[in-house]
């Protein structure tokens, strides 16, 4: 079982190495932080951040959980402005 904090951070910066490679529109980097329960993403002109909390990071890297849980975090949100592009909201 894999699960120190170094090899599953550095499984995240492959991560988003691999997603700016991929979507070079926009720019994604990550923040292990504890201000977080699990995983967030925020986002801010074009930037996003993947905020990971470092104890579920090393606990999902351990359980090889890393795709489900981390990974696809960033498919989702991809998913989901896929969805929302053009949709407006009424005031």
């Amino acid at each position: 079982m894999t699960n120190t904090l170094q090899v599953a951070e550095e499984m995240v910066a492959t991560l988003i190495a691999d997603t700016n490679e991929a979507h070079p529109e926009t720019r994604w980097d990550y923040e292990l932080t504890s201000d977080v329960d699990n995983i967030s993403v925020r986002s801010s002109f074009g930037t996003h951040t993947l905020r990971i909390h470092p104890c579920w990071l090393r606990f999902v890297v351990g359980h090889d959980d890393f795709e489900s849980c981390v990974a696809d975090e960033i498919t989702a949100w991809y998913l989901l402005i896929g969805m929302t592009a053009g949709v407006t909201v009424a005031a």
